[in-house]
């Protein structure tokens, strides 16, 4: 999704917002640097890939063997039908039916 146009003071506010944030320090310390990424970018529009996403594969795994539908689990763990497929390229985990049997037992009662 793509962020609406920010003005300089906007894009000013939230860079050194996040300097404080990531970095801790003081809005007077982080301003001079804040200035120097303006003066450096000024003009342009620098695209800045997004950072690396983890996935918590051992809990989509253990959600799947579950039996929790892919549908549920792609939502629960905000992830595409192919990143699941790439996150388990041997195919995705079925559903462990440890203890519980397919066939059915008929008991006579008198």
């Amino acid at each position: 999704m793509a962020r609406r146009k920010e003005t300089e003071e906007q894009l000013r506010a939230r860079i050194l917002g996040k300097m404080r944030e990531d970095i801790g320090i003081s809005e007077a310390m982080a301003r001079p640097f804040v200035e120097s990424v303006m003066r450096c970018f000024a003009g342009e529009q620098p695209y800045f890939p997004a950072a690396q996403r983890s996935y918590p594969v051992a809990l989509i795994k253990s959600a799947l063997e579950r039996g929790n539908s892919v549908k549920k689990v792609m939502a629960e763990f905000e992830v595409s039908r192919s990143k699941l497929h790439e996150l388990f390229p041997g195919g995705l985990p079925k559903p462990s039916n440890a203890g519980v049997s397919a066939v059915s037992v008929k008991v006579e009662t008198n």
